[in-house]
């Protein structure tokens, strides 16, 4: 917000217009591109249609994690490989 704001104070009204647009459209996208690999992980449906066997397939993995459809252990997931990331600083990406 405060990058927006900035912005928005500084350039004229068409232009902070199509940076408001082009924020809004950046986060609906990330959010789709999250629930999605929740659903796959979660479930291993998408739209109803069960993709778990393809994985086996592919992949040879026939496994769902289960947390991953639970809003709170998905945050914790998460949480967990950011800390992670924090307390091992080799696994990150030079």
């Amino acid at each position: 917000m405060g990058r927006a704001e900035a912005f928005a104070m500084k350039s004229p009204p068409l232009e902070s217009f199509v940076d408001g647009i082009g924020n809004g459209l950046g986060y609906g996208a990330i959010l789709l591109i999250v629930a999605t690999l929740r659903e796959l992980i979660g479930s291993g449906r998408l739209f109803g249609f069960l993709y778990s066997k393809l994985f086996k397939t592919v992949v040879g993995i026939n496994q769902t994690v289960y947390s991953f459809l639970h809003q709170v252990r998905s945050l914790l997931s998460a949480s967990l490989f950011g800390g992670l990331r924090t307390w091992k600083p080799e696994q990150q990406e030079k």
